[in-house]
């Protein structure tokens, strides 16, 4: 005979998911929800597609390959390039599976181009996690994935070596492979130092600029206590092409939410919770 036990800590994840659901669907986000089994077909996989297989938990059936979800936005991005949500703001709740493991994802998504709109979402998400969750967010850093392609040029962006180097953030490897460019100045700064000099080194990019300190002060505005530029950030997928936000606990080294602008049919911000 199957025994089961009382456990408060599964009784709490699932009252949070429908906390979270409940929240932003008073706030008039749509609830949504997507199988968590996706279909590929080989020859229509895009590049993002290709890289993330070997991380997804994934089968062959039938000359059909499956995969568990990998992520919220990722689902979402992949499901509009065929058909259309008829939301503007979107909330979803349910696991994701990555490299063997299993998380939870809570998130929501705002399909609109209006800035506006879209840091709306995010002063929502932020204040849903300080009122109902125990790891509060108390340090942002923000980045905008215009920034590096303005700064160096689209052909070194692309370059497997200067990617590598910029994500191990070795200075000497840059160093190598850049020279004496003014970028690696100012990665040496503290972050603070960093945009002030951008403004100063590449003109160019004051309008990108002006769209960081609108997110910046939005952070602030929710309560978030220290907000730090990261001007060497890659995208983790081809679709995210604007800020992109990175929250974290106090004391914690990894992110409890993330999230950012992408393209997908329409400009779209979204942001997830991982617990």
């Amino acid at each position: 005979m199957t025994s089961f036990i009382y456990n408060p800590a599964l009784i709490r994840q699932k009252q949070l998911e429908v906390e979270f659901l409940s929240f932003f669907h008073g706030n008039g986000f749509d609830i949504i929800d997507l199988p968590v089994v996706e279909t590929f077909d080989w020859p229509a996989m895009t590049e993002d597609d290709l890289r993330l297989m070997p991380q997804r938990e994934s089968w062959v059936q039938n000359g059909t390959v499956h995969a568990l979800r990998h992520d919220w936005t990722n689902a979402i991005v992949r499901y509009l390039h065929k058909y259309k949500i008829d939301a503007e703001r979107a909330v979803y709740s349910g696991p994701v599976f990555h490299s063997g493991s299993e998380t939870r994802q809570l998130g929501m998504e705002v399909f609109s181009e209006s800035t506006a709109r879209q840091q709306e979402g995010l002063s929502l998400m932020i204040g849903f996690m300080d009122e109902q969750m125990n790891d509060r967010p108390r340090t942002a850093v923000i980045s905008h994935y215009a920034l590096l392609p303005m700064i160096l040029g689209e052909e070194k962006v692309a370059d497997p070596a200067i990617q590598r180097a910029l994500s191990q953030r070795s200075t000497s490897a840059l160093r190598q492979l850049l020279g004496d460019h003014p970028l690696l100045d100012l990665i040496s700064d503290q972050p603070e130092a960093q945009v002030h000099k951008l403004r100063s080194a590449f003109p160019e990019i004051r309008k990108v600029l002006g769209e960081l300190s609108g997110w910046e002060e939005t952070l602030r505005e929710a309560g978030i206590e220290a907000v730090y530029p990261d001007i060497t950030a890659l995208p983790s997928q081809s679709y995210y092409d604007g800020v992109f936000i990175r929250l974290y606990g106090s004391g914690r080294t990894t992110p409890i939410a993330s999230g950012g602008q992408y393209t997908a049919r329409s400009k779209a911000f979204g942001m997830g919770i991982f617990y």
